[in-house]
């Protein structure tokens, strides 16, 4: 006797008939009902929702604080092995990241740096047209490059560039399996992926603010040097004045910080964005929104942070 399968279908009943001879597969094509299409197209329907995030609920915050201090833990002990001969530094990756993290992004620092110049030197000269106080307004312009504009512009195109790149090749791990796949074999995706990224973030961050500091403040110098007819010792004692110690070191600590907010932030957001493939953009946008703000931020703490 043949055998039946139902197969449901929006059309007709409708019936094959079995083969001649008797054998073969009896296929019976039956109305699907209104109540069994509805199931269907929930279920259908819920395969495409997007997983719920797992910072998610009112302890979220806090557990990407301590994603955070993780992935900041792990980057040290793997700094450290390397210093001790116990890990070899992946130099490959290391390369990728500084280019990635700072080549690309040196022509963009100099043309915005050397514009910036040009407008503080051509303001500077007509505030100097009107007041004779160069010393005080040159070491102004010398306080604020070094210690301000240029650590934000420093931190801002880190995360434009790096910053979100890190995020979304966390993000891509995560929806192509990767990720799983990097656990699965015993290796740590922190170590593996922020690890060089963070060290040429770091080393990427103090050369442009070096650079940056260089190309304004010679730019806007030899302006005023040049068209406002500002004496050259003037601009040497504004900087000697302006860049003390203490200043120095704060304009230096100021990119370090925030290139490693930056690995934090990112690796948080892309490590934890889900599996759908349009979390990719989500964890970029994040990053990049998060990033600019925590920067200000704590630009704002080093400006309210009491002077010894």
């Amino acid at each position: 006797m043949p055998a039946a399968l139902t197969l449901p279908v929006s059309r007709a009943d409708s019936a094959l008939p079995a083969p001649r001879g008797g054998r073969g597969i009896h296929v019976t094509l039956q109305c699907m009902e209104a109540p069994n299409s509805a199931l269907l197209f929930r279920g259908v329907r819920s395969l495409h929702r997007p997983s719920p995030s797992p910072l998610g609920g009112p302890l979220g915050w806090l557990a990407g604080i301590g994603l955070a201090a993780r992935t900041l833990l792990e980057c040290l002990l793997l700094y450290g092995s390397i210093a001790l001969g116990r890990e070899r530094l992946d130099l490959p990756a290391l390369t990728a990241a500084l280019r990635q993290a700072g080549l690309s992004i040196l022509p963009a620092l100099t043309l915005v740096t050397a514009a910036l110049g040009v407008i503080l030197g051509r303001q500077a000269g007509l505030v100097l047209a009107s007041f004779s106080l160069p010393g005080v307004l040159l070491f102004t312009i010398t306080y604020a490059v070094v210690l301000e504009l240029v650590p934000i512009l420093v931190g801002v195109l880190v995360a434009g560039r790096a910053g979100v790149a890190l995020a979304v090749r966390h993000a891509t791990l995560v929806v192509t399996g990767q990720m799983d796949g990097l656990l699965v074999s015993g290796i740590n995706p922190i170590r593996f992926v922020t690890g060089p990224v963070l060290l040429a973030m770091l080393i990427m961050s103090f050369g442009f603010l070096a650079w940056g500091s260089l190309v304004t403040i010679g730019t806007a110098y030899l302006w005023l040097l040049l068209v406002a007819d500002v004496p050259q010792f003037q601009l040497i004692d504004a900087v000697r004045s302006a860049l003390g110690p203490a200043n120095l070191g704060e304009a230096l600590a100021k990119p370090l910080v925030f290139a490693v907010t930056i690995a934090m932030i990112a690796t948080v957001i892309g490590s934890v964005a889900g599996r759908d493939p349009e979390a990719i953009g989500e964890a970029a946008t994040r990053t990049m929104i998060a990033a600019v703000t925590s920067i200000l931020l704590i630009d704002l703490l080093f400006a309210l942070w009491p002077e010894a």
